[in-house]
C-alpha cells in the first residue's frame, strides 16, 4: 500500500525494534532521570502505543526531548497530578509539571469513571506537558465501550491564523473516539495545520520535501525546506483555525492556562492544557440500535470501491489499527537516526539497550 507523504518509510534507512523492548528502555530512562516507576510505566506505554501506530514522532522519538527538558527544569519528573475541582461529571487536574502523559491517562481514566457513574464525564488537565498522540487515550475509552473525546492546548503559536502569515494559534491536535461491538474502533486524530511539526521533522529525517502549502519560512514566504519551515498553515483554512481555537479555548482559558499566541517561552517552558469528554452509550437507552448501526456502516463503507486498487477504503482509525497489529508482531521500523539517539541517552545513563542482545533488532 502506497505510504501518506507524511508518513514516509525506507527500508534502508530503518530498524526494526521489538516493541517489548523499547518500553523496556524508556521506562529504564524515565526512572533514572527521576520518575516513579509507576508513571514512567504509563508514560512509556502511550509513547510506545504512539510508536506502533506510526505516529512515531508523538513515540518514543520525543524521550531524547522530554530528557532534555527534565535536566534543564522544564519538566518535573516527580511531579504529581493533583485534583483541584471534582463534581460527579467535571474535574480539573493539576499536571505537576510532570510528562503530560502521566496526568492525561490519569485524567481519561477519571472520565471514564464519571461517565460509567452518572452517563458523562469532563475532565481537564492544567499545569502539563505535550501528551503525545490525542488518539492512545481516546482509545483506552473506546475499548471499554465508550465515546471518547480529547484535545491539547499546546505551546506557542505555530499556525497562521487564516488570511495571515504570522503564527496566531498552536498546532493543538484533538481525538474522537468509538467503540464497535466486533472489529477497529473508529478512530480519528488529527492536528489542526496541514500537517505536524513532528512529521516536518520526520521529512527533514527521512530527507523528503514537504508540499508547498504546508508552511512558510521565516519571511513568510511558501517553503519545501523542512529545515526552513518556522510556521505551518491551517487545514483546510479558515476550518483548521477555527478547530485549533476550538482546541485552545477548551483546554486553556477554561482552567487558568494562556492562549498560544500569550505564550511566549520556549516550549518546554510554557504549559500544556488537555481536556477529555466521555459518554457512556449504553445509557442512551439504544446500545443495540447503536452498535448494529456502526457495524453495518462501517462495512458498508469498507466495501466501497476504491480510487486506486492498492488503497482499499479506509474509516478512521483503521490503518493505524492495522500497522500497531503487525508491527505488534515484526517490531516497529525506526529511523537508524532515531534508534541511535536513544542509544546514546541510555548510554549517557549507563543503561543497557536491550535490542543489542536481543533479536529485537534487525
Amino acid at each position: 500500500m502506497t505510504q501518506p507523504l507524511d508518513h514516509p518509510q525506507d527500508a534502508n534507512q530503518e530498524v526494526r525494534i521489538a516493541h517489548t523492548d523499547l518500553r523496556t528502555l524508556l521506562v529504564k530512562i524515565y526512572v533514572r532521570l527521576g520518575m516513579f516507576q509507576a508513571e514512567a510505566q504509563i508514560a512509556a506505554d502511550r509513547q510506545v502505543e504512539a510508536d506502533l501506530r506510526g505516529l512515531r514522532s508523538h513515540g518514543s522519538r520525543a524521550a531524547i526531548r522530554h530528557a532534555q527538558a527534565m535536566d534543564v527544569g522544564d519538566v518535573d519528573p516527580r511531579g504529581q497530578t493533583l485534583t483541584q475541582v471534582q463534581t460527579p461529571a467535571v474535574a480539573v487536574l493539576d499536571g505537576g509539571r510532570n510528562l503530560g502523559h502521566v496526568a492525561a491517562t490519569k485524567a481519561i481514566k477519571l472520565a471514564m469513571e464519571m461517565a460509567r457513574g452518572v452517563g458523562t464525564g469532563t475532565v481537564a488537565v492544567r499545569n502539563s506537558h505535550h501528551l503525545g498522540a490525542a488518539s492512545v487515550y481516546t482509545l483506552l475509552a473506546a475499548r471499554e465501550g465508550l465515546i471518547a473525546y480529547c484535545a491539547t492546548n499546546t505551546g506557542r503559536a505555530s499556525v497562521a491564523a487564516h488570511g495571515s502569515k504570522q503564527a496566531a494559534t498552536a498546532n493543538n491536535a484533538f481525538s474522537w473516539a468509538a467503540p464497535t461491538r466486533t472489529g477497529i474502533p473508529f478512530c480519528l486524530d488529527m492536528s489542526c495545520a496541514s500537517t505536524s511539526w513532528s512529521k516536518v521533522e520526520s521529512l527533514r529525517i527521512y530527507g523528503g520535501l514537504l508540499p508547498g502549502e504546508w508552511a512558510l519560512d521565516g519571511a513568510g514566504n511558501p517553503t519545501n525546506d523542512p529545515q526552513q519551515a518556522k510556521v505551518l498553515l491551517p487545514a483546510a483554512g479558515p476550518r483548521g483555525f477555527g478547530l485549533a481555537w476550538q482546541c485552545s479555548l477548551l483546554a486553556g482559558p477554561l482552567v487558568g492556562g494562556k492562549m498560544p499566541i500569550q505564550k511566549t517561552r520556549r516550549a518546554h517552558a510554557e504549559d500544556s492544557e488537555h481536556f477529555f469528554y466521555c459518554l457512556d452509550v449504553s445509557r442512551f437507552g439504544h446500545i443495540e440500535h447503536f452498535y448494529n448501526q456502526l457495524d453495518d456502516a462501517a462495512r458498508q463503507v469498507r466495501e466501497l470501491t476504491p480510487e486506486r486498487p492498492d488503497q482499499p477504503v479506509c474509516l478512521p482509525g483503521d490503518i493505524e489499527h492495522r500497522r500497531a497489529e503487525a508491527w505488534s508482531r515484526d517490531g516497529i521500523p525506526l529511523h537508524r537516526g532515531h534508534v541511535t539517539a536513544l542509544e546514546e541517552l541510555a548510554d549517557r545513563y549507563k543503561i543497557p539497550v536491550p535490542w543489542r542482545t536481543s533479536a529485537g533488532a534487525g
